[in-house]
């Protein structure tokens, strides 16, 4: 340190006085070799540490329709195979993903693979965006909203302005750059609110060195009128690089939407011949192609088809001058930031080649996923919302079903999620650290922290149950187990000597093939039962506080196997959301004046306002149960494939089993559901598992036996 002795002085009564240091010291104090740094209230450079492991929670592998399902193991046949190995798709929280991916086993399976080649992103920088949009439902139109999930994350992201998504953006770079191979590409997608601020973030921790481009991306779309500045038409696309990866060099031959083609076509005088005469010798790209065409092809007449044929394009520079997204196009799929392919795919062809993996933890509608699959790249992709990974999921599937048509090589897909360990990350780490609760504290206090989210009274003189609420009792089942039908009927009993005559049930998971019959068996025994599903940001205590957590209905699946001699088929009979009446009247009570709501219920959409003097308007609307379907999928051997995870060093069965998607039919602007699936062969004893995506992305399944 270069201070003088009453320098130190000075500081040394300053820090005694606890009182700020002069930033004329900042930089001799602190040896650093970068001199420009970013700073904002929150800054830290801790960064999320932890090893979860990853939930398979589905496997996706479209067969081949035109070959019989008895000839799937043919190792012979090669029209459209599978590729070796899966891709993943992961929906959870991106920080605890990406420190999952750093930690774990899957860092094997990526090395594996060469190493993760590129990352690109594209985080929410829209602080106006609030992600809503539009379901069409029959001829009904919903909005939809993010879940409270979600839109806590989003309101964590912006909730004190530009310093928390600063924060958040500073940790999840630095995550990425560990997970980043030694020799890879970065691009960051961003607009004029933060490009700036991104770029000094990217130096840091990349090294100012390791820039490489500020790419505009140049968009045409209507702008309407502005009166205090220049319409705002671009976004920004920083690229940094690690080490020394691969890079091409592209040319833009693609001139249907280039102002070079249209102008020089129009140089064209007629179909037969081009005088030299007839373009502007200021063109001077124009009259470089022409006199090399001239010379190169000395007997090719020149005339229109040749030359729009032959124009080789120019050398890529950093403005890219391409369409959004058209909304009406049918390649739009309802999300406000969704980018064009032809974007994403220059980035990849440019920074990676045929088998490389590359990855998008802010996924989105999965355009990254979806044009790495076209390119054969294999690929990772990561949101928060379930919603996202059920679009990107049916995006995916539709890709390889037109591989499998055109007869090309496709890789599967898993769907995989952190939720089941989420949870015992909380108690083991959150409980026991973060508020030092002891070993034996940590039940009781999981059942306040759901009472009171839910709104419900403790009680202490159950066995089973733990509160009650609106002249129903509630029972919470284990946080770190499914709700088994055992539980149920320990609950059902409990009521019965009780003489409860109504229960709710709240749970993070059931036991599959545990509905409807379940409700059924109470009801005859006089006992109301309802059962609810426990979001995850039940562990967030701003939501529970400001009253955003949702109780999710169970709903309930009508499927049914018809056989014809030694054939069978699946057919989808009904679907139903189930909620309470008591749901319906919370969100009458919480209502302000004028205030809008819509409200799903009994295969309803109902409709309700409170006008300024506090009176209630109540439209109801019919629909029927397959407008809310979006998706449906069938494992023909569900107990075939067992969910395996890393315990230390050992293979360990979670005692799940992995649904392996073996058909599917879903929803598009251009195709309507089949609700029948083929007929194949019959097998004796499997168990058949039936899984239905609702329009909002809510999955059910069921359980059904040959």
């Amino acid at each position: 340190m270069d201070l003088s002795d009453s320098e130190k002085r000075d500081l040394i009564k300053l820090i005694e006085s606890n009182k700020p240091l002069p930033d004329q010291y900042r930089f001799r104090i602190f040896e650093k070799s970068d001199e420009i740094e970013l700073l904002w209230n929150g800054k830290s450079n801790e960064v999320t540490n932890v090893n979860l492991p990853f939930q398979i929670i589905e496997y996706v592998d479209e067969p081949r329709k035109n070959i019989k399902p008895e000839l799937q193991g043919n190792l012979f046949d090669e029209r459209g195979r599978k590729l070796k190995g899966a891709n993943k798709l992961i929906w959870g929280n991106n920080s605890l993903v990406l420190s999952s991916l750093i930690n774990g086993s899957l860092r094997n399976w990526i090395e594996e693979q060469g190493g993760l080649k590129l990352v690109y992103i594209d985080p929410p920088f829209n602080v106006g965006d609030d992600f809503e949009f539009d379901i069409e439902i029959g001829n009904q139109t919903l909005s939809k909203k993010r879940n409270a999930l979600e839109q806590l994350a989003f309101s964590d992201t912006w909730g004190k302005g530009s310093d928390s998504f600063l924060s958040m953006i500073y940790e999840r770079i630095k995550l990425i750059y560990n997970l980043l191979d030694a020799n890879s590409s970065f691009f960051i997608h961003s607009d004029h609110r933060l490009s700036s601020c991104l770029k000094l973030i990217c130096d840091e921790i990349f090294g100012e060195k390791n820039f490489r481009n500020e790419i505009i991306w140049h968009y045409r779309t209507y702008q309407g009128q502005v009166a205090n500045y220049f319409p705002r038409k671009h976004d920004s696309i920083l690229f940094y690089i690690k080490g020394k990866p691969k890079f091409s060099l592209l040319k833009d031959s693609n001139y249907k939407n280039n102002i070079d083609y249209q102008r020089w076509k129009n140089y064209i005088v007629n179909e037969n011949e081009i005088r030299g005469d007839n373009y502007p010798k200021t063109d001077s790209r124009f009259s470089v192609f022409l006199n090399k065409f001239k010379k190169e092809n000395p007997n090719t007449p020149i005339d229109k088809e040749v030359i729009l044929y032959k124009l080789e394009g120019f050398t890529v520079d950093s403005v890219w001058d391409l369409k959004a997204v058209d909304p009406k196009s049918k390649d739009r799929l309802g999300y406000p930031t969704q980018k064009p392919e032809q974007l994403i795919e220059r980035i990849i062809d440019s920074a990676t080649s045929e088998e490389d993996l590359v990855a998008d933890f802010f996924c989105g509608s999965g355009t990254t996923l979806a044009v790495a699959e076209k390119l054969n790249r294999k690929w990772i992709g990561c949101d928060l919302g379930k919603f996202a990974i059920h679009t990107s999921r049916k995006r995916l599937i539709q890709i390889q079903r037109d591989k499998e048509m055109n007869g090309e090589h496709f890789r599967p897909f898993e769907v995989l999620n952190l939720g089941k360990y989420q949870r015992e990350f909380f108690f083991k780490d959150y409980l026991f650290k973060e508020r030092k609760i002891k070993n034996e504290q940590s039940e009781e206090h999981y059942y306040d922290l759901i009472l009171k989210a839910y709104k419900a009274k403790k009680e202490t003189n159950f066995i089973t149950m733990q509160g009650t609420k609106n002249n129903r009792a509630v029972a919470i089942g284990p946080f770190n187990l499914q709700v088994t039908r055992m539980f149920v009927e320990a609950v059902i009993n409990e009521c019965l000597q009780q003489k409860i005559l109504a229960v709710d049930i709240l749970g993070f998971e059931f036991e599959m093939g545990l509905f409807p019959n379940i409700r059924d068996v109470a009801a005859k025994q006089g006992v109301d039962l309802n059962c609810l599903y426990i979001p995850n940001d039940i562990f967030d205590k701003r939501a529970v506080k400001k009253h955003q957590i949702i109780f999710y209905n169970t709903a309930f699946i009508d499927a049914q196997i018809i056989t014809k001699k030694d054939e069978f088929c699946v057919k989808l009979k009904g679907y139903v959301v189930f909620d309470s009446d008591t749901l319906f009247d919370e969100a009458l009570s919480e209502l302000d004046k004028g205030e809008k709501r819509e409200i799903l219920m009994k295969n309803s959409i109902i409709k309700v306002e409170k006008d300024k003097n506090g009176k209630i308007k109540k439209q109801v609307i019919k629909m029927i149960w397959n407008d809310w379907v979006d998706y449906w999928s069938v494992n023909f051997d569900f107990e075939n494939k067992k969910e395996i995870i890393k315990d230390g060093d050992k293979d360990k069965w979670t005692g799940d089993f992995i649904f392996e998607n073996e058909w599917q039919s879903f929803r598009t602007r251009d195709t309507e559901i089949e609700f029948e699936t083929p007929f194949r062969k019959i097998v004796k004893g499997k168990k058949i598992a039936v899984k239905v995506v609702d329009i909002f992305g809510n999955d059910t399944m069921k359980i059904l036996q040959l």
